[in-house]
Order: structure tokens, then C-alpha cells, then sequence
């Protein structure tokens, strides 16, 4: 299963149908989006387009409790993705150590790093959209950027 080309899928998606899936979402005090909104559209999503594979997606919704975002089975081999709302460098380097640890946890040899970002261009794509191997663990994270509009 290609983790990368299934969630440009839902970027697609997302950018097509975000005015009405989108439209009443409870946002932040900045105007944000809350990334719960994103957690729970994107495991539909998951959930939806997969079941058709007979693949099991399970979710693991934002509650700070040191577990992974979303998890996949599928063929006998599971996936790991990790979901964060971009907000600065330093997080975002925090995030990539944080994903290796949860894909270390579950003994996965790679992990899906999910940024969405309000909107990108291809240069911040190409500086930030890249595949990092942690060296402590030899875990490889795999970066993928959402434009969420």
C-alpha cells in the first residue's frame, strides 16, 4: 500500500468537497480549524475508501495520550500515520522525533508524518515534504503535507 499516493487521494478530496465538508467546522481562537476536525475527516475517509481492500482502519483521536493518530491493517502489514497541524519549525522537527518513537512503539520500520497546512507552494513543498531516517532507531518518516485550503 502506497501511504503517500492514498493520502494525495484525500488531498484532492479535501480541496474539491472543503466547502461543504469543512463549512460549519469549529474552529480556534485564531480562526484555525480545530486538527481534531482533520483527525476524524480523514479516518472517514480512510475507513471509507479502504473498506473496499478489506483493509481495518483504527483511530486514535487527539487526546494527548502518547499514541499514534491512525492505524492500518492491511495484507497482514500495518501502516502508521501521524497528524499534525503545522504551526512552526521547531514543532515541526519535534514532530518527525515523536513520529519515529510511535513507529518504534508499534516495531513499524516506517511512519507517516501528516502536516496540514492552511495552504503551499512547491517551494515549501519540496524544503519540508521529505523522507527522514531517524538514527537512533533506523525508523524512515515519511513527510506528507495537506493543503487544507
Amino acid at each position: 500500500m502506497n501511504i503517500k499516493n492514498l493520502l494525495k487521494l484525500y488531498e484532492n478530496y479535501l480541496k474539491k468537497n472543503r466547502h461543504w465538508l469543512l463549512k460549519d467546522a469549529p474552529r480556534r481562537k485564531d480562526l484555525r480549524i480545530y486538527e481534531a476536525v482533520y483527525h476524524f475527516n480523514l479516518y472517514m475517509f480512510l475507513d471509507q475508501f479502504l473498506s473496499i481492500k478489506k483493509a481495518k482502519v483504527w483511530p486514535e483521536f487527539p487526546t494527548d495520550n502518547g499514541k499514534i493518530d491512525i492505524i492500518i491493517k492491511y495484507n497482514s502489514k500495518i501502516y502508521g500515520i501521524e497528524l499534525k497541524s503545522y504551526s512552526d519549525e521547531s514543532d515541526y522537527k519535534e514532530s518527525i522525533k515523536q513520529a519515529a518513537y510511535y513507529a518504534m512503539q508499534l516495531k513499524l520500520q516506517s511512519i507517516a508524518l501528516v502536516f496540514f497546512v492552511d495552504i503551499i507552494d512547491d517551494e515549501s513543498r519540496q524544503k519540508y515534504e521529505k523522507e527522514y531516517i531517524d538514527y537512533n532507531s533506523g525508523i524512515t518518516v515519511d513527510i506528507i503535507l495537506i493543503e487544507s485550503g
